[in-house]
C-alpha cells in the first residue's frame, strides 16, 4: 500500500502569516476537526498549481499542507509523529 493510500489528503483550514504575498506560511490548520498549530516549517517548495509545506505540529505530528493557488483551496495529509 502506497503512501497516499495510507495518509491521503484531506480538505483542511488555514490561518496563514501575511507577509510581502497574501498566504506567506501557515501558523496553524484544522486535522480532524481539531486546531493544531505549527509549530516549526520544516521545507516548503512549489510545484505546478500548488504551492507545499512539511511542518511539525505542537502535537507533536509532521503534516504536509498545500495550498492550490488557483482555487484557492487547502489540504492537509498526516505523514508521521516525531
Amino acid at each position: 500500500m502506497s503512501q497516499t493510500e495510507l495518509n491521503p489528503w484531506q480538505r483542511t483550514a488555514v490561518q496563514c502569516l501575511a507577509g510581502y504575498r497574501a498566504d506567506e506560511r501557515p501558523i496553524s490548520f484544522l486535522a480532524d476537526d481539531r486546531e493544531i498549530e505549527v509549530r516549526t516549517v520544516l521545507n516548503s517548495w512549489r510545484e505546478p498549481d500548488y504551492l507545499f509545506f512539511r511542518v511539525e505540529g505542537t502535537d507533536g505530528g509532521v503534516y504536509e499542507i498545500r495550498h492550490h493557488e488557483y482555487e484557492d483551496s487547502w489540504q492537509v495529509k498526516f505523514l508521521h509523529y516525531g
